[in-house]
């Protein structure tokens, strides 16, 4: 399988060139977050159903930014799979802004498939399977080898007879325009500032199992990982597994001598081994609970706190959603999206019309679900008025 190779500015242009009459594209991304904390988008690789294109980003540098005139055409849908991550990445990475996307993962969801993954669907419909040896692999490595170019274009050369049968079906049980809806709020999607946020040690599995003081440990060592991890670039697991903080959190080493003989945490010893003795001893003084203290949400937050009436009103929309869902056999998301239900408790139309007009319900959901919704609402909306 062949590929062009992008790492110049004139073969950035001669590719933009070609791929300017194409009636429809496809593309998917490749970083380095699987490596780095700061995530660095690595690698573009655009199809055309005749020919395939591998952009080297780390090699164009800021002029990967003219990669906008591919994106950015409301004419022309751009193919992808699971775009959300990619469309977030190539917004932060390049301030890139989309114009159709069409994405077969999300597809696949509203449809209610078992299987969503790119290797399962090649299987499925075109008979094939898909390597996945190099899932892991470093992008921001190089050379680019053959089998790295095989590997990439498997990625988006495709998606364009994948997605001309899903689509079939999506016309058939007739929400095609549910699908669109939902390929649009992709495009508008906003990407979000890193944060670090300390109690998402809860995360780590087993972290219930300690005591409040043990709990303080693990919560302690979490946010000096993250601190390692910022300063070293590296993906913080790649620093310390989670298992290897937690064991230290359980069965606090005493002493140097005692940390020495753990495993997971050899090659830090050197440089970092007063400074984890100091960190497990200041957590074990300051006690987490087991559940995470209030935080006020933002009032831009869909799942802010809700009142007894909407809480009353949420639980059944997901009641009639889920019902819905299953004698349609459809996805939930197809029936009604996770975050307009809250949108729509916070903000209860008066009319069907007003209902349809809201950019993620549109015509087709108002016209089948719009009197069942405007009665589960009913009580909102009075309170409303």
């Amino acid at each position: 399988m062949s590929a062009k190779m992008i790492t110049t500015q004139a073969q950035l242009n001669q590719a933009l060139s070609e791929l300017e009459a194409e009636k429809r594209l496809a593309l998917d991304i490749e970083s380095d977050s699987f490596y780095h904390y700061e995530e660095r988008l690595c690698i573009v690789t655009v199809s055309s159903p005749r020919e395939n294109y591998i952009f080297d980003t780390l090699a164009l540098g800021e002029a990967g930014r003219e990669l906008q005139s591919l994106v950015e055409r409301r004419d022309r849908p751009l193919l992808m799979h699971s775009a959300n991550n990619d469309v977030l990445a190539l917004k932060r990475g390049y301030r890139l802004e989309f114009g159709w996307i069409q994405d077969t993962a999300l597809a696949c969801t509203l449809l209610n498939y078992p299987q969503t993954s790119l290797a399962s669907l090649a299987e499925a419909f075109l008979g094939l399977r898909l390597p996945k040896d190099l899932q892991r692999h470093d992008w921001g490595q190089r050379p680019i080898l053959q089998q790295h170019i095989d590997y990439l274009i498997n990625d988006t050369r495709h998606l364009f007879e994948i997605h001309d049968r899903i689509e079939g079906e999506l016309r058939d049980r007739d929400i095609y325009e549910e699908y669109e809806l939902e390929c649009r709020a992709l495009v508008q999607s906003v990407p979000r500032e890193r944060e670090f946020d300390p109690e998402r040690f809860r995360r780590i599995r087993a972290h219930e199992e300690l005591d409040a003081s043990r709990r303080g440990a693990l919560k302690a060592l979490y946010a000096w990982r993250d601190g390692l991890a910022r300063s070293l670039n590296r993906a913080p697991f790649r620093v310390i597994s989670d298992g290897t903080l937690l064991d230290l959190a359980k069965d606090p080493p005493r002493d140097l001598a005692e940390l020495a003989r753990r495993s997971g945490v050899g090659r830090w010893l050197s440089e970092h081994a007063e400074e984890m003795l100091a960190v497990i001893r200041r957590g074990l003084s300051e006690p987490a609970p087991l559940r995470a203290p209030f935080k006020p949400r933002t009032t831009g937050d869909d799942a802010k706190r809700l009142d007894p009436r909407q809480r009353d009103a949420l639980g059944k929309l997901k009641g009639w959603r889920e019902k819905e869902a299953a004698s349609r056999g459809l996805g939930l998301q197809a029936v009604l999206p996770t975050p307009v239900m809250f949108e729509l408790i916070q903000n209860p139309p008066r009319d069907v019309a007003e209902l349809a007009a809201h950019p993620r319900v549109g015509q087709s959901r108002a016209r089948r679900y719009g009197e069942k919704l405007l009665q589960l609402l009913a009580p909102l909306a009075r309170a409303r008025r």
